[in-house]
Formats: structure tokens, sequence, C-alpha cells
């Protein structure tokens, strides 16, 4: 699966946020978050709202900050990536 928008993954999926968004402020505050380029991710929800959990902190991101976050998903062992 090629780079996608946080905001497009479903629910359970783990991802590695791969780079941010060229938008000053809403970069500094996904940094300051902790989602930063080579961090895994897991998305729990997707109801309005993203919610995920990351370094073991669960975060609710809005649309337009998870839209900002370009990922791919994390291949588990003797699995591959849906």
């Amino acid at each position: 699966m090629p780079c996608c928008k946080l905001s497009d993954v479903p629910a359970g999926c783990r991802v590695r946020v791969r780079r941010l968004c060229d938008k000053q402020g809403e970069r500094g505050r996904l940094c300051a978050l902790g989602i930063t380029p080579g961090t895994e991710l897991e998305v729990c929800s997707q109801a309005g709202a993203c919610c995920v959990r990351v370094r073991d902190a669960s975060l609710v991101l809005g649309d337009a900050l998870a839209c900002g976050v370009y990922c791919e998903p994390v291949q588990l062992a003797g699995r591959a990536p849906d």
C-alpha cells in the first residue's frame, strides 16, 4: 500500500509516519505531540476525529491535523500489509 493520509487509515491498523505536512504551525503541533517521521502509531478510532495510540499515549487529532500526516502500513512478522 502506498503512502496515505492518516485520516484515511481504518481503525485497528498500525502505521509508520513517512512525512508531515508543510504547514509550519501544524507540523510543529504534530511534533510536539510526538508524531514525527519514523514513529509507529495505531489508529484506534475514526469516528469524527482520529484517535491514535503513539508512544504509550492516546491522542485525538482533528481531521485537519490527521490529513497532514502521511503514513504507510507497518508489516508485522509473517504477515503482509493489507
